[in-house]
């Protein structure tokens, strides 16, 4: 469903808004109808005691005086009839056992039939009808009508409907309110998710709270421990195997010395630096996910113009272009973006002969864009270069050795920074590689 909001906050905000707004309607459609069936019984019984005490009223009188005072009686409330019912008598009406109006009655008289009609007072006129006779065997026909009941005020019906209103507001701002509280624990799990993804060294997450948020917080914990000595064991074991393979590669070169055969030698020589070179490369990789350098104001500007002054005095065809007027900060280990922008400068003048280093800023982000001049990559193969020990020599030079690491290291670096990495062939030829940083300040 596009339409239901993503936001597990919105939705569960609705979710209790719309069970308040529910119960409220049902509650206030179930209270209006028991209303109305109270006051139907009310105004039934009430018709029934007038009725009752009027007989009672009239069974002391004599049959002819009877006449006269019936006669008497409202006409817009009272209709008496000796000879036929008082016409007519809906079919709508309801024709009810008459016997708690014989037991108010006693011996005075005897009701043979009562009429009650309170839903249409259009087809059936009358509230209660009755026939009934007295001990001198007279019978006679009343019909009694209730005072009609006036609506609700219109100012009345609107006051209810305000209450209603200010009711649901307070339920809104209580449920959205219980809705934020509820959740503020999963955005707490979710913050130190992302901080650890960035650092692994952070604090441990707070475990306090409801036992159900303390327990996922301690699991949390746990698991980073885990992580950590995984990482650490890691790191111990490749500065172990380094540190013992160090002393034979050492041997091998003091007896490569002695080697007269020259040809031989230089390729012995040759295979021994790239052992050397992926040695360092594949320890550098491992650090690279396990940085314990803290997060500082870096102005981007200066770290790229002083890497590219760098390269240049060294003899590579390396040119920088900034910002006119100023610098761009942004919150990252200055280390870490060094090796970063020396890979891809590293790997640029490497296979695509130079380098070609501008920093521009869109929005609110920092973008760096890395040009060279070399044949590019097969479209299909951009994200693959991006992976460790893959190399795509069918469009490289296959003297500019290497090991393959260099870019996966800068994304691994760049990770943790919340940055990212991404090449592209450029439309005037050669690979670009952009890096997109979030900016902190921009430095006037």
């Amino acid at each position: 469903m596009r339409w239901f909001p993503q936001s597990l906050s919105v939705r569960l905000f609705l979710i209790v808004l719309a069970g308040v707004v529910l119960a409220m309607t049902l509650t206030t459609n179930l209270q209006r109808r028991e209303r109305a069936r109270v006051f139907s019984e009310y105004r039934a019984n009430m018709a029934v005691t007038h009725i009752a005490d009027t007989i009672l009223l009239l069974a002391t009188l004599s049959p002819a005086a009877r006449v006269s005072v019936t006669a008497a009686l409202p006409r817009d409330e009272w209709r008496v009839e000796f000879d036929s019912p008082p016409p007519p008598i809906s079919n709508e009406a309801v024709l009810v056992y008459s016997k708690n109006l014989n037991e108010r009655l006693g011996d005075a008289a005897q009701v043979d039939e009562a009429w009650l009609c309170f839903e249409n007072r259009t087809s059936c006129p009358y509230s209660v009808v009755i026939k009934v006779r007295f001990k001198e065997d007279q019978s006679l026909w009343v019909a009694y009508r209730l005072p009609t009941h006036e609506r609700p005020h219109r100012r009345e019906e609107l006051a209810m409907q305000s209450r209603i209103a200010i009711f649901i507001s307070i339920m809104s701002i209580v449920a959205w309110g219980v809705v934020r509280l509820a959740l503020r624990p999963l955005q707490r799990l979710v913050q130190a998710v992302q901080d650890f993804g960035r650092d692994i060294t952070r604090p441990h997450m707070d475990e306090s709270g409801p036992i159900e948020v303390r327990k996922a917080a301690q699991a949390f914990n746990a698991m980073q421990e885990q992580i950590r000595s995984h990482m650490a064991e890691r790191m111990h074991m490749l500065l172990a195997v380094t540190h013992d393979l160090k002393t034979p590669l050492t041997r091998m070169r003091l007896r490569l010395e002695k080697c007269t055969d020259e040809a031989l030698k230089d390729r012995l020589q040759a295979d021994i630096g790239a052992m050397q070179s992926l040695m360092e490369e594949g320890l550098e990789l491992a650090r690279s996910l396990d940085t314990t350098e803290s997060m500082q104001a870096v102005d981007l500007d200066a770290l790229l113009q002083s890497l590219c002054d760098d390269a240049a005095e060294a003899g590579l065809d390396v040119t920088y272009r900034g910002p006119a007027m100023y610098g761009i900060i942004v919150m990252g280990r200055p280390n870490g973006l060094g090796r970063v922008f020396e890979n891809i400068i590293d790997n640029a003048v490497k296979y695509g002969y130079y380098a070609r280093v501008v920093l521009v800023q869109q929005g609110k982000m920092a973008c760096v864009r890395i040009r060279d001049g070399g044949p590019g990559i097969p479209d299909e193969s951009l994200q693959e270069v991006l992976r460790p020990f893959v190399r795509i020599d069918t469009s490289r030079c296959r003297d500019t050795g290497g090991t393959g690491l260099g870019l996966t290291i800068a994304v691994n670096l760049l990770k943790v920074q919340q940055g990212a990495l991404s090449l592209r062939n450029h439309p005037q030829g050669g690979l670009e590689a952009t890096v997109q940083l979030p900016v902190a300040i921009v430095a006037k």
